[in-house]
């Protein structure tokens, strides 16, 4: 919708935002942005006691607003499709999605013949294919729905090559990631449908990996660790009419890393 006064632009109360991974970290710090803002959360995550206790905090948390958690395994078709018409059903629609559950395997990549490349296809299935079955899902739904916006949560790791770390199939799923939602962008803008990406750099968050905390920092020029916040206000920014002009594009919150690496 193309907004006409500043008033009220970003809001995304009353909308009905689905995001995968929501139990903790960057997924967590958006479900709760957008609980926030009054628009109404079901999240996902694989693991049922910890995805229920996260519900009841929130719901507690943010009374004037429906959130719901899905469990779900983005790895498979089954649980993409189980967790999407889950939330049709309880919510009559998706808005807005966000794509953010994903996990890497850190390993010489010569190595990954050791375990007939499990590590590899765990990752790719997560990370990528997983994105994509829950955007063809959502999108479906989408298109007899008047359109949404599909934020797909990519990483600087597809947009540069990290050190010291190695964490080829994680990188290339992002990089992949990007590109895709240029495709779906343009693919989908005639039905309403906007898609884009953030792509985080080092946040505080759960996932860090621990010892590397200073060789990041020396390598960012903001010298310091994002906040899961920050991540957020993007994410609300691309569900709101204030981006109704925006698909296909990548947005990079890393402190800068990628300038100079």
């Amino acid at each position: 919708m193309v907004i006409t006064s500043i008033k009220d632009a970003f809001s995304v109360a009353g909308k009905n935002a689905l995001i995968t991974g929501g139990t903790q970290g960057l997924g967590r710090a958006m479900m709760e942005a957008y609980a926030e803002l009054g628009a109404n959360v079901g999240f996902t995550g694989r693991t049922l006691e910890k995805g229920q206790k996260v519900e009841q905090e929130l719901a507690e948390r943010f009374p004037a607003v429906k959130i719901t958690f899905y469990q779900a395994d983005h790895r498979t078709q089954e649980g993409c499709q189980s967790a999407v018409d889950a939330f049709i059903a309880d919510y009559g629609k998706i808005d807005v999605l966000i794509n953010n559950a994903g996990a890497g395997a850190g390993a010489d990549s010569i190595d990954f013949i050791d375990n007939n490349f499990a590590d590899w296809h765990s990752t790719i299935d997560l990370d990528l294919t997983g994105v994509f079955m829950m955007s063809t899902m959502a999108a479906k739904s989408m298109r007899e729905t008047g359109g949404g916006s599909i934020i797909n949560i990519s990483s600087m790791a597809g947009m540069t090559v990290l050190k010291p770390q190695v964490c080829i199939a994680y990188s290339t799923a992002k990089a992949a990631v990007i590109h895709m939602t240029k495709s779906l962008a343009w693919e989908w803008a005639k039905y309403g449908i906007r898609v884009n990406t953030i792509a985080p750099g080092y946040f505080k968050t759960e996932l860090e990996i621990a010892g590397l905390a200073d060789e990041w920092l020396e390598m960012s020029p903001t010298d310091r660790f994002g906040e899961p916040i920050e991540v957020a206000a993007a994410a609300v920014y691309l569900g709101s009419d204030a981006s109704d002009q925006i698909t296909g594009t990548p947005i990079l919150i890393d402190g800068g890393y990628c300038l100079a690496n």
